[in-house]
């Protein structure tokens, strides 16, 4: 196994590893035939026991992200400690020819900053019939796009060039539909790529977090407020609706955006809140009068 580090790496491919991942070895081995000089960067979910294994012996960057991060998270974390020219993001769970991952390493050396993926024909499940791929759609009809159909950054693979990278930012990776959004007004050149093997492609890690239908519909919808100029790009909401935690790795810190859900206690119940704890001062009113 070639292990050595390059100074200028061609390309980095970020990988988000779980603690019970198989075939990593062969997976390592894998990747690092994409290109002569590939830098590989697995970004571990929580401490990770293979952490050694795949630093010292296969020769792979790690980082032990020390909470637990979905698959997307992993991926911006990853991002920011990358060197090449074109940045490849995959899954731990690869089945796909080398030939098919080189297409988007050449696409990206040939002028394109983004290559992404369509979502997959068979994405829609009989049993339920909710799909992202209605969100990815309009999404990309919304920024003029609708050329690109389903693709997303939800999709793997996916690549950017070393100038997309710096000009979306890889905090911004965190968010796939505001990603996207930010790729679509800067004006960066977009190819999609139709999915190889759609029955056998996996959608997501195994065990890394992954997020939910209405995870992707209430980002998707953020993006849309984002693109019609209702909020700043930070994430798509304002600093007075998250917290941020410090994530630790490879002494780099990296800002993790999460939700900070209010106590339901503090804003009076939630939804109606306000018109129940009126109705009940109402009603104390009324009994007080009565006696």
């Amino acid at each position: 196994m070639d292990n050595r580090i390059y100074d200028h790496p061609a390309v980095s491919v970020i990988i988000p590893i779980s603690d019970n991942a198989r075939n990593i070895k062969k997976l390592l081995s894998f990747v690092k035939r994409i290109d002569p000089h590939t830098e590989v960067i697995a970004v571990c979910n929580k401490e990770s026991s293979q952490e050694a294994i795949l630093s010292n012996v296969w020769g792979a960057q790690v980082i032990s992200t020390g909470l637990e991060v979905d698959s997307h998270e992993a991926r911006a974390i990853g991002s920011a400690h990358a060197r090449g020219d074109v940045v490849l993001f995959i899954d731990e769970r690869l089945a796909m020819p080398l030939l098919y991952l080189k297409k988007y390493v050449l696409l990206v050396k040939k002028g394109s900053d983004v290559i992404i993926t369509t979502c997959s024909d068979r994405s829609v499940s009989r049993r339920d019939e909710r799909s992202p791929r209605s969100a990815y759609c309009l999404l990309n009809h919304l920024l003029g796009q609708k050329r690109m159909g389903s693709a997303s950054f939800e999709n793997i693979p996916f690549a950017l060039s070393r100038n997309a990278l710096e000009a979306i930012g890889p905090e911004i990776l965190c968010n796939p539909a505001v990603a996207l959004v930010q790729a679509s007004v800067l004006g960066l050149k977009m190819t999609t790529i139709a999915p190889f093997a759609p029955e056998k492609q996996p959608s997501g890690t195994r065990d890394i977090v992954r997020k939910d239908i209405r995870t992707i519909y209430r980002e998707h919808a953020k993006a849309i407020q984002l693109l019609t100029g209702g909020t700043k790009l930070r994430h798509a909401d304002q600093d007075g609706q998250r917290h941020r935690d410090l994530v630790h790795s490879s002494d780099v810190l990296h800002l993790r955006s999460v939700f900070h859900l209010e106590s339901r206690v503090k804003e009076g119940g939630g939804w109606g809140g306000k018109r129940k704890a009126k109705y009940a001062r109402s009603h104390k009113k009324t009994k007080r009068r009565a006696h």
